[in-house]
């Protein structure tokens, strides 16, 4: 949205009462002298402390003598000029005080004011409109800084710094990038940190504008910020979902916008528990380069009627306006399996559902979403078809699962592990069957085995013995499983990886490596 362009739309529409719900007041008084400088319209804000002020030099000022939320109403209505804007902060406390007097005036008040081109814009940090005021305020859920925007507040706080202190325009576009989804305060903190602490702006800008940003997403409720730092390196396998991960990548540059490529939507990772799913999502992130913003489902759920979606909007309005990025839903089964949610009630369920649905069917920002899911049951139809592709992740093949072996082997310390004295082709042969998580789990026993006989560095043995005690859940959970597959064998799903390589004889491998070298 352009906030701007919304409010001048709504004053030349003669809307007489809007509800602004955003923390940024001096960002909103800002627009909204802009918003409303063509028209000639006298600007004034309001609030308990102060009174009115006006906002531009040169207004005809406003008493300033003692109101209070129901004083103010019966004066603005008798003395407020034409063409006016009057900005009161704050004024949801009066909800609460007085209720019926207040809503029953500005009801009273709008035909009035709409005749007149006056305006009445309360600036609220939540919505908690009376349900009395639902058909006379509009209610405007006010965006976070853009990037055009946020490009301008780092100019006017960086405009005395000499060249050297300044960044190059790559690492400029990099910090402005850093600071989306900060409002306005948050982001000229967080810019004053950085030069407090350096004293220039240059890479090491970001990361603190990042952690910052972290911080910030957390408090929000239902959003974990994670960096990109995984790599395609720490996913061992997944070929063909890996492959379509990163031919979608390229509709991320300008060239395949001017060129009419649709932006992916997301897609949704399915199949057995411990496979890579979540640890697919902070590759997809790291490969792209993109932070990664986990929902947190449990969080959008209130028990206060309406907070639940109030959450889940804030939590899509941070996404967006972090975009390009990465939404995550874990365990989506969790969140959208149909009547209840963690036990909450089914309409509050449905709602926030619904309100995903719209979205992802119709939004148009950089805002890529990968769901996880371990139970598929009651996944319904309508939210399959939003993702561009659902890829069903297996037990790992033998090959994925060397890989896997070599991954968390060099995590433990172990230099080269494919050169060294591990069979590996015989670790291998033994862990058919375990998914990534238990040979994950192998390898953490047999640190732990090493660590406990004088810190001595991982064998052979440490290994072999671990997987002895592991029961992978292909033997003790083998119907769930095959249940699972039943998605990738009636064509609901397309598999995430190739198919089980045959096995290579001795005389052909020789074979091959004599043509080799």
């Amino acid at each position: 949205m352009d906030l701007k362009e919304e409010l001048t739309s709504l004053f030349a529409a003669n809307v007489p009462l809007i509800n602004l719900v955003t923390y940024e007041e001096e960002r909103m008084t800002r627009v909204i002298a802009e918003a409303t400088n063509k028209a000639g319209f006298g600007v004034y804000t309001w609030d308990l402390a102060d009174g009115f002020t006006a906002v531009r030099e040169g207004q005809p000022p406003l008493p300033r003598k003692e109101m209070t939320t129901d004083t103010v109403l019966p004066h603005l209505a008798q003395q407020m000029p034409p063409k006016t804007v009057v900005i009161l902060k704050d004024f949801h406390h009066a909800w609460n005080q007085k209720k019926g007097y207040i809503t029953r005036k500005l009801r009273n008040m709008a035909p009035a004011l709409r005749e007149k081109n006056q305006f009445l814009v309360f600036i609220t940090p939540m919505l908690e409109l009376p349900a009395e005021l639902k058909d006379d305020v509009l209610v405007v859920h006010a965006p976070l800084p853009d990037g055009l925007a946020m490009a301008a507040l780092f100019t006017e706080q960086t405009r005395d710094l000499k060249g050297s202190q300044l960044p190059n325009p790559q690492v400029r576009g990099k910090i402005v990038s850093s600071a989306l989804g900060l409002t306005t305060n948050q982001a000229l903190r967080a810019f004053s940190r950085v030069y407090a602490k350096y004293e220039k702006f240059d890479e090491k800008a970001i990361d603190l504008i990042t952690s910052v940003k972290r911080e910030v997403v957390k408090e929000s409720g239902a959003l974990e910020f994670w960096p990109a730092e995984e790599g395609e390196s720490s996913v061992g396998g997944l070929d063909l979902m890996k492959g379509w991960v990163k031919k979608r990548e390229l509709a991320f540059s300008d060239e395949a916008q001017q060129a009419g490529v649709p932006f992916p939507h997301g897609m949704a990772l399915i199949g057995i528990p411990g496979t890579g799913k979540s640890l697919s999502a902070k590759m997809a992130s790291g490969l792209w380069k993109m932070p990664l913003l986990r929902l947190d489902i449990g969080a959008v759920f209130e028990s206060l009627l309406g907070e639940s979606e109030k959450h889940m909007r804030h939590a899509i309005m941070l996404a967006e306006t972090v975009s390009p990025c990465i939404l995550w839903i874990d365990e989506m089964e969790k969140a959208f399996a149909g009547s209840a949610a963690g036990g909450l009630n089914s309409g509050a369920a449905t709602r926030v559902f619904g309100s995903f649905l719209t979205w992802m069917q119709e939004h148009q920002s950089q805002v890529f979403v990968i769901a996880t899911a371990n139970e598929v049951e009651a996944l319904r139809p309508e939210l399959m078809n939003r993702f561009d592709r659902t890829f069903f992740l297996d037990l790992p093949n033998s090959q994925e699962r060397k890989a896997i072996f070599l991954i968390h082997l060099e995590r433990a310390g172990v230099t080269f592990p494919e050169r060294s004295f591990f069979r590996t082709d015989e670790l291998v042969a033994k862990s058919k069957g375990f998914v990534g998580r238990e040979i994950e789990r192998v390898v953490h026993e047999a640190q732990f085995t090493a660590f406990a006989d004088h810190n001595r560095e991982i064998e052979m043995r440490d290994l072999l013995d671990a997987m002895a005690e592991v029961v992978p859940l292909s033997k003790s959970h083998a119907e769930i499983i095959e249940a699972l597959r039943k998605w990738l064998t009636e064509g609901r799903a397309f598999p995430a990886s190739s198919e089980e390589p045959p096995p290579v004889a001795d005389d052909k491998r020789k074979l091959v490596l004599s043509k080799e070298g």
